[in-house]
């Protein structure tokens, strides 16, 4: 085994509760680790998020708190049901914390953020989509110090994040450098184009303490959620 490996056994990682996305990182995203999530329309952002929340608190114990700022409590619980993951349950129960942020106030996002997260001893955190900060801020310097504040707290409260941005089909929109300077890792999503088909695809671009796999997978959304084809390449799904 080489000394790569063996450093890597020593990290404390999560799992995912999606399969194939921790072999993408051999072995589970490092606990505490910030990461965004990003992707075009389509390509299953939304619904990873969502696995990710459901499958930490059913499967490993870990409550979760999910930040909407967009879509209400009640059309969340409907699109997870579709999954078969039942959050009112979850949220009846004590385990899962759904907020929707309606004013575009910076500062109560922060607060509802940390207040919620105690509540409860949440281990995993959704802010779903980060495109909004956007709306926060007239000016990217003020932007770039607030997100910075917002990370050194996510990591204060120890908990594993993951925030989305949307990108357009032709170009990234950055969350004010939140993706270079201070998430830990950044996943993209594609659902993108080849010959006579769309194809949805994952890769990690990046992840603080562990090796990655820096190749683009397959990536299926089932009636039970988002798999990844670790093992298998791209192209093989096009044939």
């Amino acid at each position: 085994m080489s000394s790569e490996k063996q450093r890597q056994l020593g990290v404390d990682r999560i799992k995912s509760g999606v399969p194939g996305l921790d072999e993408l990182m051999y072995g589970g995203i490092p606990r505490g680790n910030l990461v965004v999530l990003s992707g075009d329309p389509g390509s299953g952002k939304t619904v990873l998020c969502w696995q990710f929340v459901h499958e930490g608190v059913t499967k490993f114990g870990e409550n979760s708190v999910y930040v909407s700022l967009e879509e209400s409590e009640e059309v969340i619980f409907q699109g997870a049901l579709e999954f078969g993951w039942d959050f009112r349950k979850l949220v009846q129960q004590g385990k899962l914390i759904i907020v929707t942020i309606e004013l575009y106030d910076f500062e109560r996002l922060k607060v509802a953020i940390e207040d919620n997260v105690k509540a409860i001893n949440a281990r995993r955190l959704i802010i779903d989509p980060g495109v909004i900060f956007r709306l926060f801020f007239e000016r990217e310097l003020d932007a770039r110090k607030r997100i910075v504040s917002l990370g050194k707290m996510l990591r204060t409260l120890n908990v594993t994040a993951i925030i989305t941005n949307e990108i357009s089909l032709d170009k990234e929109s950055s969350l004010y450098g939140l993706e270079e300077y201070v998430a830990d890792g950044v996943i993209l999503l594609y659902h993108t184009r080849m010959k006579n088909r769309f194809v949805r695809s994952v890769a990690v671009l990046k992840m603080r303490n562990t090796e990655i796999m820096e190749t683009l997978k397959p990536l299926k959304i089932t009636g039970d959620g988002v798999r990844i084809l670790a093992k298998a390449e791209l192209f093989d799904e096009v044939k």
